[in-house]
């Protein structure tokens, strides 16, 4: 049964490449309908990209189709891409501002710290030497000013 079938359809070869014909035909219509319709949807995107960018896609001028718009849009991604550089460069100098004032201050604290505790022990030793001599001289009164911060007393 099998070698009638391959001997008739061999016998009519011309059917055979109608149907060989016809299933290419169909294979291409169906590619070229795909085709089509990515197109479509390629240039709706193309025209609501440029609406979105405020200029349309049509001819304008010499200029193509969508060259106005490609140009306005990359002019948009340039601005895009300098202002992130931008914020990026103005961060970092933040950031590097923020750390100098911080270890400016880390510092200034210390030094304050250190001054006080300085100060602190300078009026235990004139106290001590006040109540020792019963007297209280320029030295304890330097050394009272010193811990209120001011200047010491001419």
């Amino acid at each position: 049964m099998i070698k009638r079938f391959f001997a008739k359809l061999f016998g009519d070869w011309a059917f055979v490449v109608l149907v060989i014909v016809g299933a290419v035909g169909a294979w291409q219509y169906v590619e070229a309908r795909q085709a089509r319709a990515d197109r479509d949807d390629l240039q709706h995107t193309a025209q609501m990209i440029c609406a979105g960018s405020g200029t349309g896609f049509a001819a304008v001028g010499k200029l193509a189709r969508g060259d106005a718009c490609a140009a306005t849009v990359a002019n948009l991604v340039k601005f895009k891409t300098d202002s992130a550089q931008l914020t990026a460069a103005t961060l970092a100098q933040a950031m590097a501002d923020h750390d100098a004032r911080q270890n400016d201050d880390t510092r200034a604290a210390r030094a304050a710290a250190e001054a006080a505790s300085s100060a602190a022990q300078r009026m235990e030793m004139a106290d001590a030497n006040a109540e020792r001599t019963n007297l209280v001289d320029r030295d304890w009164f330097r050394a009272v000013n010193g811990v209120a911060g001011l200047r010491a007393a001419r």
